[in-house]
């Protein structure tokens, strides 16, 4: 079983995913799953962002609920927005969670997170497709979904950045 999926791993889109997990302004970064009424599984990533000051920050890209369907939102702290925002919008949300004066860091941060959600969802697809077939079929779903999901947290884990040292 460990033989195919681990072959996977050298993928392009794999491949592209840790690169995104090595973004030097996020660490502890983690990916969850959110299944929806109609069935949709949408993934979400939180992070911590540690300001210039040494204060850290929890961020992400979450998907919240709206009238026309799930809606990608981006936060920093308490202050949010809805993702897809241009540099000039991250830049109020910088405004809003008290990191003004390092805006900038904060847009490209939040922008990482926008990628990296992105990356993993396209890296979902094709890992819960290849544990299927490993698996045999339509029975073990959830067990593929299970296994997926704790292989995007272990490459972020492996990849990323931690904001406390390990012993």
């Amino acid at each position: 079983m460990e033989n195919g999926v681990t072959d996977r791993l050298w993928d392009r889109d794999v491949q592209e995913f840790i690169a995104a997990c090595r973004q030097e302004k996020l660490s502890d970064i983690s990916v969850s799953q959110l299944d929806t009424e109609s069935g949709q599984s949408l993934l979400s990533v939180s992070a911590a962002y540690r300001s210039r000051k040494g204060r850290i920050l929890p961020v992400g890209y979450r998907w919240t609920k709206s009238r026309s369907g799930p809606m990608g939102e981006v936060y920093i702290g308490r202050a949010n927005a809805p993702a897809g925002l241009e540099l000039d919008g991250l830049f109020w949300l910088a405004l809003r969670s008290g990191l003004w004066v390092e805006r900038r860091h904060v847009a490209f941060a939040l922008l990482a997170l926008t990628d990296l959600q992105s990356k993993a969802d396209g890296v979902r697809v094709r890992l819960q497709l290849e544990y299927l077939k490993v698996l045999g079929g339509n029975e073990p779903v959830a067990q593929a979904r299970e296994l997926t999901l704790q292989t995007l947290n272990d490459l972020a884990f492996l990849y990323g950045t931690r904001s406390t040292p390990t012993a």
